[in-house]
């Protein structure tokens, strides 16, 4: 990958969970979580092989890191590195059946696996402008950690100065803000499926610093957990952030859920498999990577006038957002 370049960002639809893959102009691509069990991007990687050079997971719940041991075994000769954490004890037996599939593979000299650990530098641009890598945890922040989310990990696409996206896992906004040294974020995926763990349903308020330019929201349609919660997006939208979900919920139409009707299908649009358990709203979502910035893709503002017209978007204000941007 060296001399490489960034081409675009897919924010995958994978229901309730994360997957995001980054493709580069030599073809190979990086994977920032793999979704759930079922996940679409398996499926995808067969039709359209490609090679992985890494697979970076934020903590070791299912929702982020499921569908790793299909594509071990899918895919185990394209994939370069594995970048993951012991967020719990090592003889948990989920993170052992995670483990162990990964373990097999690594023993016949498949790929290696690695520490996520903080200022692990993932891709850098030939230029030396733009880089991705892990700001968070450090070994010690790992060890105080009393949970996996709290252990999560951060990876940042940075430019220059600015932080055109980041990937925070399960990680609370408080930590999120104090890990990016409260520089501005172009892009927030989450936390935690627009549910931070540190945002409760009455108290909290967003940190001064968190306000994102965008945030991508990874909610499934059926999730039982009230995500994306409204006043965490409302909140967002009040700073001007253009707020993007994967899927729809009954908070937003509740007619549209019952009927199975989607807002936009984007996986369809982009020419990806889709996700099969849930209502795409925005479903997955494409940025392009021009001139050190972030595009969204030609779609942007034709989901925007569908989500104008449903019963009550959580991430509208009222009216047509129209972003006037094309790729």
């Amino acid at each position: 990958m060296a001399g490489a370049k960034l081409v675009h960002i897919d924010y995958w639809d994978v229901g309730q969970a994360d997957c995001s893959v980054l493709h580069f102009s030599d073809g190979e691509i990086i994977l920032i979580d793999t979704g759930p069990m079922r996940s679409p991007i398996v499926d995808w990687l067969q039709d359209r092989p490609r090679t992985i050079r890494s697979i970076v997971l934020t903590h070791n719940d299912a929702d982020h890191v499921g569908a790793l041991c299909s594509l071990v075994v899918a895919h185990e000769s394209r994939i370069k590195t594995i970048f993951m954490l012991l967020d719990r004890p090592k003889d948990d037996p989920k993170f052992q059946r995670l483990f162990r599939c990964a373990r097999a593979a690594e023993k016949r000299g498949a790929f290696k696996i690695e520490t996520a650990n903080a200022d692990t530098v993932l891709w850098r641009s030939p230029d030396r402008k733009t880089v991705l890598r892990i700001l968070h945890p450090t070994f010690s922040q790992l060890v105080e950690a009393n949970s996996s989310n709290k252990a999560s990990a951060l990876i940042a696409l940075e430019h220059v100065d600015s932080i055109l996206s980041v990937w925070p896992g399960d990680l609370g906004l408080k930590k999120i803000a104090e890990v990016t040294s409260h520089r501005g974020i172009n892009l927030l995926v989450g936390p935690h499926h627009g549910g931070p763990t540190d945002f409760k349903k009455t108290s909290s308020a967003l940190p001064p610093s968190i306000k994102p330019e965008r945030a991508f929201m990874s909610a499934g349609t059926s999730n039982v957990y009230a995500h994306p919660r409204p006043r965490y997006v409302k909140g967002l939208v009040k700073r001007g952030c253009v707020v993007t979900c994967s899927e729809l919920t009954i908070r937003c139409d509740p007619h549209r859920v019952e009927l199975r009707e989607p807002v936009f299908s984007g996986a369809g649009a982009l020419g990806l498999r889709a996700n099969h358990s849930g209502v795409p709203c925005r479903g997955t979502f494409r940025m392009y990577f021009r001139d050190g910035t972030l595009v969204p893709d030609e779609f942007e503002n034709v989901h925007a006038e569908r989500i104008s017209k449903l019963a009550r978007p959580l991430c509208l204000r009222g009216g047509f957002r129209e972003t006037g941007v094309s790729p």
